[in-house]
């Protein structure tokens, strides 16, 4: 089965994956970067936040 996700932020249509997919992604829209996880059915989306060194 084919998943399509969004960004959480903008809206913006940003990959379309499998199930088992691991992908690190910026948004080109809004520059945010994510990690997104497909897992048994599941998405999980997370937001990296950058290091302020």
């Amino acid at each position: 089965m084919t998943y399509y996700t969004v960004c959480h932020d903008c809206g913006y249509k940003l990959l379309k994956a499998s199930d088992g997919s691991e992908i690190e992604i910026y948004c080109p829209k809004c520059k945010v970067k994510m990690l997104i996880e497909i897992k048994d059915g599941k998405i999980i989306i997370q937001k990296i936040l950058a290091d302020k060194t």
